[in-house]
């Protein structure tokens, strides 16, 4: 992965990381599979065996430059959720599989990453 940069100029375009208005809940898992490539490749392996589907959040803060790209799952009623990395691509599908391709790399799709707060 690329170096970033300690300065960015400009805040990135809402495209790169805003997911398009009007998005049915079918096509916000569509985007999710084709960015991790492929359903299974979501999967969070929580440490009691179970499985839970996971996504990738972008955020830019609110006077920001980065967009920062965050792993979340939900266990039990509640939305866990660990911090992956900066993406810095110009479209939300790149980011999104930037985002997807850091996660894996970094197994925190794995049991022992996914542990804290899974009671």
């Amino acid at each position: 992965m690329s170096k970033h940069p300690l300065w960015k100029d400009t805040r990135p375009p809402d495209t790169a990381w805003k997911a398009p208005k009007g998005l049915s809940q079918a096509e916000r898992v569509a985007e999710q599979d084709h960015a991790a490539g492929g359903r299974d490749a979501r999967e969070v392996r929580l440490s009691d065996g179970r499985c839970a589907h996971a996504s990738i959040a972008l955020r830019v803060l609110r006077r920001g430059r980065r967009i920062y790209a965050y792993l979340r799952w939900s266990v039990g009623g509640k939305t866990r959720e660990r911090y992956v990395g900066e993406v810095e691509h110009q479209t939300r599908r790149e980011n999104l599989a930037q985002a997807w391709q850091i996660a894996h790399e970094a197994s925190l799709l794995s049991a022992e990453s996914a542990t804290f707060g899974d009671e």
